[in-house]
């Protein structure tokens, strides 16, 4: 009986809220609408399949290596000696290729939905009630929730693999974050979007101390609890300057100027006016996602005209960034089993695949905030899922284990390329803001280009050193 009576419930509020939603004149711009796979998944299509033929031309020009290449322990849980074989062997490889291509395929478009209709509009809501500035919550919340995979990824490499493969990660998360997300917020937004100095300076301050912070943690080659901390610590006094964020920026506006307003063109205009629900068909193959995501995640949407209820906001938001840790989880595990298939290097995939897929929700994210002209926003969470990833994400799970393991003298860590790593996020860091400043801060398709060069040189690098044609 109250089973049938919560089913009963269930259709009637169902049936009310279609009736209310039929009822209602057409939403506003700020009011929640679908828009995320249609603006970003034709294009990041595109991205990833020219990725994907440039990682396969490199390692066919790589050849077979019997030695164990520092990204094959980046690869980490994602790639394990055997896996490759075992999975060829149980299941043709045809139809296993096109499996995870559509595996990988609808992760992403699941990951689109979330952002769209639950992540970000969590975060307004956030903003709305703690009356943040956007790049204040695009550096804090929703850097923090989008860099969950990165997180899970640590802890699953400190605690079950055992190696460096956190670091190796978030290294490759970092630089694309900053090349690939900013580019792709400036290349992929219509118009030109004007940001604000102050904020990403102010990040970009934040990021270069974490930078240097991590390197005399790791400089040894040995991470204590002490060092753990530190790192810990150092992100605390990160979000307390956020605390005091308004103040500072309205005395450095007195003395330094004020912002730039965001510049929108008449293409990004109308393109926000257009009607964009999803066709039949999308409604159909993401009906069930979109089912379990409506019965997981309160719908923010359905409390705009409840002036007495109170959002559930920090529910959809940790709701949300539950379900983004695990699409990207199977994302990233079926494009690494994709990647053995097609007898990729283990190199190519260390620094290609795993970096850049946990980092999709940070650019979805970004790309969708920064199609409604938030570009402090878009840039903030960047910048602040690197402060997040490498002091929270390589801090936390350091800190956990020097906890659980209190005999142990510390964590073993893979100092050797430390120089070289370090040169990477520093001289991308220079080179990114340098742009940024050179161009007086506005973000145009041809400073997205630039951008997307440095990422491109970053992982040519990376490839060249590890099939042995650099030494450097």
């Amino acid at each position: 009986d109250f089973l049938r009576d919560m089913a009963a419930s269930a259709v009637v509020r169902a049936a009310a809220s279609a009736a209310s939603a039929a009822s209602q004149p057409a939403r506003s711009r700020h009011q929640w609408r679908r828009k995320s796979f249609a603006f970003v998944g034709p294009k990041f299509s595109v991205l990833a399949m020219g990725l994907v033929a440039a990682i396969a031309l490199a390692s066919y020009m790589g050849g077979d290596h019997e030695q164990q290449a520092p990204a094959h322990r980046q690869l980490g849980y994602a790639y394990e000696p055997g896996v490759c074989e075992s999975y060829i062997t149980d299941y043709s490889k045809y139809i296993s290729m096109v499996l995870l291509m559509w595996g990988i395929f609808y992760m992403f478009w699941g990951l689109a939905i979330i952002c769209d209709d639950y992540f970000v509009s969590s975060l307004e809501a956030i903003c709305e009630q703690l009356k943040l500035s956007d790049d204040v919550a695009g550096a804090t919340f929703m850097a923090a929730g989008s860099s969950a995979p990165e997180l899970f990824t640590s802890v699953m490499a400190v605690f079950a693999v055992k190696n460096d493969v956190g670091i190796g990660t978030i290294v490759g998360s970092a630089v694309f974050n900053l090349c690939i997300i900013i580019g792709g917020t400036a290349l992929f937004t219509p118009g030109t979007l004007t940001i604000d100095w102050k904020p990403i300076t102010r990040d970009t301050l934040f990021y270069g101390i974490s930078i240097v912070a991590m390197i005399l943690v790791l400089k040894d080659g040995v991470v204590v609890l002490v060092e753990a901390c530190t790192l810990i610590l150092c992100y605390g006094m990160y979000v307390v300057f956020m605390y005091f964020n308004p103040a500072i920026m309205t005395k450095m506006d007195e003395c330094c100027g004020k912002k730039g307003e965001a510049v929108e063109s008449e293409d990004a205009k109308e393109e926000e006016e257009e009607d964009d629900e999803p066709s039949p068909f999308s409604k159909a193959v993401t009906q069930p996602l979109t089912t379990l995501f409506e019965f997981t995640i309160p719908n923010l949407a359905s409390y705009a005209d409840k002036k007495d209820a109170s959002p559930p906001f920090l529910t959809a938001f940790f709701m949300s960034i539950i379900w983004i840790g695990v699409l990207s989880y199977w994302m990233v595990t079926w494009a690494s089993k994709l990647g053995c298939i097609w007898n990729i290097h283990p190199a190519v995939m260390g620094v290609t695949i795993l970096a850049a897929g946990t980092s999709v929700p940070d650019a979805i994210g970004s790309l969708i905030v920064a199609k409604q002209g938030k570009g402090d926003m878009a840039v903030s969470n960047a910048i602040g899922s690197n402060v997040f990833d490498i002091l929270l994400g390589l801090g936390l799970p350091w800190l956990l284990n020097g906890l659980v393991y209190r005999d142990s003298p510390g964590i073993a860590v893979d100092a050797e390329n430390i120089v070289p790593l370090s040169f990477i996020l520093v001289g991308t860091l220079v080179a990114v803001y340098a742009v940024a400043l050179i161009s007086g801060f506005k973000l145009t398709p041809f400073v997205g280009l630039i951008f997307f060069s440095f990422y491109f040189i970053f992982v040519a690098y990376n490839l060249l050193h590890e099939f042995k044609f650099i030494d450097f």
